[in-house]
């Protein structure tokens, strides 16, 4: 019988791990889709209230909590939060009020999943599925993913609490001993749970575990709680080696996190047993019991931290000194934006908006130093050149880095336009380069413009200033009215171009003008007419922007 019986007993236990390994596997997934699907939703509005964060603890701690519960992840948060940083968009103080409230929003999906849906997630699945598969409309799909993700979750719950049901039986013994009696000794049950939650990087998808291991009975609530609290120790893992090779400021916001989480479960540790039989008075379930001893935790230790975030700032700050000769905020994005996508294109955006008004100031002080004879001007458009190909070169490969798929139709379409638009300023900045170049060149030979000649390419310069001034605007706003005005002020650069060069053919026909100008001034005129032709490609860009 041993040898028929022995069989049966593997097959058994290999169907309790798969069910608790698979159940785990579908939940982090159903929480990736989750995430990914409330980003192209709500991406932008994550990123926008970020930025607006001031050194307000309590309103910092308010756009934490909502960044977070929109994100689906602590870690996402945090992880942009360094990205700001180091692009010196964020304060490091400004960024530890945000990650106070990114403790309270990791809770939401921990409190969702405790309840009893019953064979709910089964419509949830089919609603979900039905509505991305069949719909059209992308919002519709996005909503319909949004539900499949929900239904998935509770699934997930399913299969990880009915695989671990079976070890509350007497023929699994070493197992409930084994998870219950570490209760005594809670720092093991906290350094279990930081492990798990550093193996899967997910502070949710663990207590989610907890919660389906509470939900069948398998384990009480002490060491359920000091998991709990293990876990969110463990998610810190990720952003500390994130912040290897950050700036200092950077790497002072994964300490600071770090040293949140480590504090908080310090301060409770002691009163765990009284704590738990606080807990037991919230709710009847065990399963609500956990979440609810979650999400109190991590409210308390936040509210704690509110007076202490000075003290915490200047701690780190001695800790971690500043780097000498260390940059801050050369680019608007870094590349740990690149966790939440729509961070990263808006932030890539602004870099091009910056970079297009370094091509504008080169466009000005072009027309100073061919008109004005000024050197130093045409020198610096030359200086400024290099600037706008780093800055376009590095912003491009930043682009390419954003995963496409986690953008929505809109994101991913202005995405590519971006990468054009990017092709546009720099070759500006190429153009208003040449055009100091003639200026060297014209001064070196000593060659000058008729009083007609300087006029006519003043009026020039004055309409393509204008034209590309007009595009970078209608960029910057999305203005497709201004836009238009800009596709119409081309129009006038081309047939201007034309009348400019037949007066120039006649000057120099007539003697008016110096034979050695014919080069630089054709060249020139025909420089800002290509500078024209390119803000009407970024104008023409924002007028087709879905």
């Amino acid at each position: 019988m041993n040898t028929v019986a022995h069989p049966l007993v593997m097959w058994e236990e290999l169907t309790i791990a798969f069910n608790i390994i698979g159940g785990l596997a579908l939940f982090m997934y159903g929480v990736t889709l989750l995430r990914e699907t409330l980003g192209k939703i709500s991406g932008k509005s994550v990123v926008r209230v970020l930025e607006k964060v001031s050194n307000n603890p309590i309103k910092g701690m308010v756009a934490g909590t909502a960044a977070t519960t929109l994100t689906q992840s602590s870690s996402i948060t945090v992880l942009t939060l360094i990205g700001f940083v180091n692009a010196g968009m964020m304060t490091f103080r400004q960024s530890v009020n945000v990650m106070l409230g990114s403790e309270i929003g990791t809770t939401v999906t921990a409190q969702l999943v405790s309840f009893n849906v019953g064979l709910a997630f089964w419509p949830l699945v089919a609603i979900g599925f039905f509505m991305k598969m069949f719909s059209k409309n992308e919002r519709v799909q996005l909503i319909g993913t949004v539900i499949f993700s929900l239904g998935l979750l509770f699934l997930a719950m399913e299969f990880m609490k009915e695989g671990a049901k079976p070890l509350t039986s007497e023929d699994y013994p070493f197992f409930s001993n084994l998870i219950n009696d570490y209760g005594a000794i809670p720092i093991i049950g906290i350094l279990i749970g930081a492990l798990i939650a550093g193996v899967t990087q997910s502070s949710s998808a663990t207590t989610s575990l907890v919660i389906a291991m509470g939900a069948a009975n398998v384990i009480t609530l002490e060491p359920a709680i000091a998991l709990v609290m293990g876990a969110n120790i463990g998610t810190c893992f990720l952003e500390l080696f994130a912040a290897i090779g950050a700036t200092s400021p950077a790497k002072r916001t994964a300490l600071a996190q770090a040293m949140i989480n480590v504090i908080g479960v310090a301060m409770f540790l002691p009163f765990l047993a009284p704590y738990a039989n606080l807990i037991l008075h919230t709710d009847a379930s065990l399963a609500r019991q956990i979440a609810n001893a979650h999400t109190i935790f991590n409210v308390i230790v936040s509210l704690i931290f509110i007076p202490l975030v000075g003290l915490l700032v200047r701690f780190c700050e001695r800790l971690i000194p500043d780097k000498e000769g260390e940059v801050i905020g050369k680019h608007f994005y870094d590349e740990e934006m690149l966790h939440l996508p729509q961070a990263a294109l808006l932030e890539s955006e602004r870099e091009i908006h910056r970079t297009a008004e370094r091509t504008l100031e080169m466009i000005l002080l072009s027309k100073s130093a061919l008109l004005a004879k000024n050197l130093d001007d045409a020198r610096k458009v030359i200086q400024l050149e290099e600037e706008v190909d780093e800055r376009c070169r590095s912003t491009e490969d930043f682009i390419d880095k954003i995963r496409e798929e986690e953008l929505n139709k809109v994101d991913a379409i202005w995405r590519i336009k971006l990468l054009a638009i990017l092709t546009d300023i720099e070759r500006v900045g190429d153009l208003a380069s040449n055009i100091a170049e003639f200026v060297i060149e014209k001064l070196k030979n000593g060659i000058s413009f008729s009083h007609e000649g300087s006029r006519d390419l003043t009026r020039m310069f004055d309409l393509v200033e204008e034209t590309y001034s007009t595009a970078i605007n209608a960029l910057k706003t999305k203005n497709k009215d201004l836009a238009k005005i800009a596709e119409r002020l081309e129009d006038e650069i081309d047939v201007l171009e034309r009348i400019l060069k037949q007066g120039h053919v006649e000057r120099v026909r007539t003697g008016v003008c110096d034979p050695q100008a014919d080069t630089v001034f054709v060249e020139t005129l025909r420089n800002l007419e290509r500078i024209g032709d390119h803000a009407d490609n970024i104008a023409y860009d924002v007028i087709m922007d879905t």
